[in-house]
C-alpha cells in the first residue's frame, strides 16, 4: 500500500490504495489519521490545492491552465482561497482575507473546502517531510489524460457523468465498478459520494504510475510563499 488516491468527503477523507491487488477504501477522519495510516507510503496523490495564492501571485498558472484544457468542465477548478481565508472562521471573514490579500472576493464553493486545505497546509507544514510524498491532483484533469487528452463530456454529479467516469476508470483498474459497489452498500450517502470515491480512485490509479510517466500542471510558479509546490500532477498514457 505504498500509493494511495485521496478525495476529501464529509466524513473527512477516502483513500482507495491496493492491498494484495484488491482494490481497496478507508475512511479517514483527519489528515493526520490518514497519514498515520500509510507510514510506507511513497506516494499520496490528494483531491485538495497545496500551494496558495497570495498578493504578488493571485492566481496559480496550473489553476489557469487547467481550465484551458478541461473546456467544458473548466467550472470544477474553483478560486483557490489565500492562506488567510483558508483558515478563516466563517464565510464573511474569509471572503474579507481574501479580498484584503488577492483583490477579489470568495465563492461560497471554495468556502466549502477551505476546512480541508488549511488541514493539508497545517500537516505540511507541520511535517516537511511530506511534501514530496502528499502532492495535489485534479480529478477531472486526471480524467482528461487518461482519457487521452479530452474532457469529460458530462458533469460528475449526473448518472451520465458517473457511467462516463466509470468506463474510463475500469480500463485501468477493472474492479473500480465493484468498489464504488462496495462503498454505496456499507457508508452512509451525506458521508460519502459517488463521485468522491471516483476521483480518490482516479487519484489512486495516477499515484500507482511510474514515476518517469507521470506529468505536471504547473506553469511559471513553482512553489507559494511557504515553498509549497503548486502544480497538479496527472498521468496520460
Amino acid at each position: 500500500m505504498n500509493y494511495i488516491g485521496v478525495d476529501g468527503c464529509r466524513a473527512g477523507w477516502i483513500a482507495v490504495t491496493k492491498d494484495r491487488d484488491e482494490l481497496i477504501y478507508r475512511i479517514y477522519p483527519s489528515a493526520q489519521d490518514l497519514v498515520a495510516a500509510f507510514p510506507n507510503a511513497e506516494r499520496i496523490l490528494i483531491d485538495i490545492p497545496i500551494g496558495l495564492p497570495w498578493k504578488a501571485a493571485p492566481i496559480r498558472p496550473c489553476d489557469r491552465l487547467a481550465r484551458e484544457i478541461l473546456g467544458p468542465r473548466r467550472s470544477s477548478v474553483f478560486p483557490v482561497p489565500c492562506r488567510d481565508a483558508a483558515y478563516a472562521k466563517s464565510l464573511e471573514a474569509a471572503r474579507a482575507a481574501n479580498l484584503k490579500e488577492l483583490d477579489r472576493s470568495l465563492p461560497s464553493q471554495s468556502w466549502g473546502i477551505c476546512k480541508k486545505i488549511a488541514e493539508i497546509d497545517n500537516l505540511l507544514q507541520r511535517q516537511l517531510r511530506l511534501r514530496k510524498i502528499i502532492r495535489e491532483v485534479h480529478p477531472e484533469v486526471c480524467f482528461w489524460g487518461l482519457a487521452g487528452g479530452s474532457p469529460m463530456q458530462h458533469n460528475k454529479k449526473t448518472k451520465d457523468g458517473l457511467s462516463e467516469r466509470l468506463a474510463i476508470l475500469s480500463r485501468f483498474e477493472p474492479d473500480a465498478k465493484y468498489l464504488l459497489e462496495e462503498v454505496r452498500a456499507n457508508e452512509l450517502r451525506k458521508d460519502v459520494m459517488a463521485d468522491d470515491v471516483l476521483d480518490a480512485i482516479v487519484a489512486y490509479i495516477v499515484s500507482s504510475a511510474p514515476t518517469p510517466s507521470l506529468s505536471l500542471i504547473k506553469g511559471n510558479l513553482l512553489m507559494d510563499q511557504y515553498e509549497l509546490a503548486i502544480e497538479m500532477v496527472y498521468f496520460a498514457p
